[in-house]
C-alpha cells in the first residue's frame, strides 16, 4: 500500500509540474534560472511527499482521524515559501508553483477521503462486534457480550471509545452534553500526579438503606517498584458529578484492617457533599490483598439527622500508581506531540466555535483570548486547557499542575469552565503566538508592552490571528488528537438533530 501510494504520488507530481511548464513556457525569461528554480523545487517536493505519506499512515493508523484539510495544510506548509525575493522576480514562477502546489494538495485530499472512509467502516465494525466489557453489566456477567438490556441506549466512552449501558451506569443523557466518559476513565485519570502503572482491580457497590452491602476484591501484588503506592478510588455513579466519593456511611477495610470509617453530613451542614479522597497506601509490600468496600444499612432516624442517599450505585478499583512531580508532568506533556494540537487544528476549531455559537439576530466576527495566567496573574508560559472544555480560552498548564500540587484536596477542575480535568492538551497556536509576541519583545518591535500584547488577543470567526500577521512557517506543527473538534462535532450533530425535530 505505502509503495503504491508513493508511486502514484510521485507520477502525479511529475506530471503536474511538466503541465505548468510547457502551459507557462512561452512567458518565462531567464531559462537556465528557472530550471535550477524548478531542480530545487523539484527536491523539496519530494521532501515534503515523504513526510505527508508518513504523516497520513500514521494518523490512518489511529482513531479519529484530523478534519479532512489538516494534513494538506502541513504538508503545503513543507514548501519553500512562495514570498522569496527570487518569486517576487519571477511573477510567473508564482503561478506556476502556486498552481502545482493545489492540483497535488486536491489529489491528496481524494486520497486522505478515501484512507478516512476506509477507518470509518473499520470504526463500524468495532462497534458492531458489540464490545461491553466495561460496563456495569458486563462486570456482573464476566462477559465483554452481556444480554441486551431493554429500554437502554448505547453511550461510547469519549476517552476509551468502549460501550456502555446508559441504564447500568445511570448516565442522564442531556442535550448539549456529549462527551461522556465512563467511570473506568474517570478513575484511571483522576489525578494526573498519581500516575496509573497497573490496574489491580474493579467492582461496583450497590447500596441498600434496609440492608448492609458489601463488595471484595482480591489481588496479588508480585512486584513493586520505588516511588509505587496502590490507590484506592471510588465514585458514585449520579449521572452527573463523578469525583471522589464513598458511600455515605460504612467502611473500608484492607486484609482485615480497618483503614477508613465513613460518616455522613449532618442535615444542617453547610456543605452539599462530603470532600472526599481516595484512600493510598503507601510502600506496599508484595503478596495478596483483599479489600473489602462496605455500606452499612441506616435507619429513618439516621435518614432525618443525616445526609443519607439510598440505593445508590458506587464503582471502585484498586490501581499500583507512581507518584510525579508537577514538573515532571508538566514535561511529559511538552515533550510527548500527542498532547497538542496543530495551528490549523485550533483555526478549524475557532471557526466552527463561531459557527455553533452565533444565533439568528447575533453573529460571532471576532474572538477575544487573554493569555494572563488566572492564577500567577502572569503571561501564560504553556497555554493548555482540559479535553473536555468547550471554550477557545486557555489557562497555564505550569501553574495549574503547581497550584494543584500544593493543594491537600486536590481537584482538578479547569480554571475557566470548571470541568474536570482528566487531561490536557497544548494549544500550539496560542503557544507560537506567545512565542511571537515574546520575540517582538527582546527586538523591540512593538510600543506595547509584552503583558499589554497578551493580555488581549483576538481571533477573526475563521481564527486568524488580527492584531499581527504570523507567517505560516513561524507556526509548529504539532499534530495530536483534536478533543475540541471532536466535542463541536457532537455539538453539532445534537443542533442539527434538535433542527430536524423542529
Amino acid at each position: 500500500m505505502i509503495k503504491n501510494l508513493q508511486e502514484e504520488i510521485e507520477k502525479f507530481r511529475i506530471t503536474q509540474i511538466e503541465i505548468q511548464i510547457e502551459k507557462h513556457k512561452h512567458l518565462l525569461s531567464e531559462d537556465a534560472l528557472l530550471q535550477c528554480y524548478l531542480v530545487m523545487i523539484n527536491q523539496n517536493l519530494q521532501v515534503a511527499l515523504k513526510e505527508y505519506i508518513i504523516q497520513l499512515l500514521d494518523y490512518a493508523k489511529n482513531l479519529p482521524l484530523p478534519s479532512n484539510n489538516e494534513l494538506a495544510v502541513a504538508f503545503s506548509q513543507s514548501f519553500i515559501p512562495i514570498n522569496t525575493p527570487f518569486i517576487k522576480k519571477f511573477k510567473q514562477v508564482k503561478k506556476i508553483i502556486e498552481k502545482v502546489n493545489l492540483n497535488v494538495l486536491n489529489h491528496f485530499r481524494k486520497i486522505y477521503d478515501e484512507m478516512r472512509n476506509i477507518q470509518c467502516k473499520k470504526m463500524e465494525q468495532q462497534i458492531k462486534e458489540n464490545d461491553f466489557s466495561k460496563c456495569v453489566c458486563a462486570i456482573y456477567q464476566k462477559t465483554k457480550t452481556p444480554k441486551s438490556i431493554p429500554n437502554a441506549i448505547i453511550i461510547i466512552c469519549f476517552m476509551c471509545r468502549f460501550q456502555f449501558h446508559n441504564t447500568c451506569l445511570r448516565y442522564k443523557i442531556k442535550d448539549g452534553q456529549p462527551s461522556f466518559v465512563c467511570p473506568q476513565c474517570i478513575l484511571m485519570n483522576m489525578d494526573p500526579l498519581h500516575k496509573v502503572e497497573n490496574i489491580l482491580a474493579f467492582l461496583t457497590l450497590e447500596t441498600r438503606s434496609q440492608s448492609e452491602k458489601s463488595t471484595t476484591m482480591n489481588f496479588t501484588l508480585n512486584q513493586v517498584e520505588l516511588n509505587q503506592s496502590i490507590d484506592i478510588r471510588c465514585i458514585r455513579l449520579d449521572g452527573y458529578r463523578y469525583e471522589q466519593s464513598w458511600p455515605d456511611i460504612g467502611d473500608l477495610m484492607i486484609n482485615g484492617i480497618k483503614v477508613v470509617q465513613f460518616k455522613p453530613l449532618k442535615v444542617n451542614s453547610s456543605l452539599k457533599y462530603r470532600k472526599d479522597e481516595y484512600y493510598t497506601i503507601k510502600n506496599p509490600k508484595q503478596g495478596q490483598y483483599r479489600i473489602v468496600l462496605r455500606s452499612q444499612s441506616s435507619n429513618l432516624n439516621d435518614r432525618k439527622n443525616f445526609q443519607i442517599k439510598t440505593d445508590q450505585l458506587f464503582y471502585f478499583g484498586a490501581f499500583l500508581i507512581q507518584e510525579i512531580s508537577s514538573t515532571e508532568l508538566i514535561q511529559q506533556y511538552q515533550f510527548d506531540k500527542s498532547k497538542w494540537v496543530n495551528t490549523q487544528q485550533m483555526k478549524d476549531n475557532i471557526w466552527m466555535y463561531s459557527n455553533l455559537n452565533q444565533s439568528v439576530d447575533i453573529a460571532v466576527n471576532k474572538i477575544s483570548v487573554s493569555l494572563i495566567c488566572q492564577i500567577t496573574t502572569l503571561p501564560i508560559k504553556i497555554p493548555c486547557r482540559g479535553i473536555l472544555c468547550e471554550h477557545i480560552q486557555c489557562f497555564c498548564l505550569d501553574s495549574f499542575c503547581k497550584f494543584i500540587e500544593s493543594l491537600t484536596q486536590k481537584k482538578w477542575s479547569c480554571p475557566v469552565c470548571k470541568r474536570i480535568c482528566l487531561d490536557f492538551y497544548i494549544d500550539g497556536y496560542q503557544y507560537s503566538i506567545l512565542e511571537f509576541l515574546q520575540n517582538q519583545k527582546t527586538n523591540k518591535q512593538s510600543k506595547l508592552s509584552f503583558e499589554q500584547q497578551v493580555s488581549n488577543i483576538n481571533f477573526d470567526k475563521n481564527g486568524h490571528y488580527l492584531d499581527n500577521f504570523i507567517d505560516g512557517s513561524q507556526l509548529k506543527f504539532t499534530p495530536g488528537r483534536n478533543y475540541f473538534n471532536e466535542i463541536y462535532q457532537q455539538k453539532k450533530q445534537i443542533k442539527e438533530d434538535q433542527m430536524v425535530k423542529l
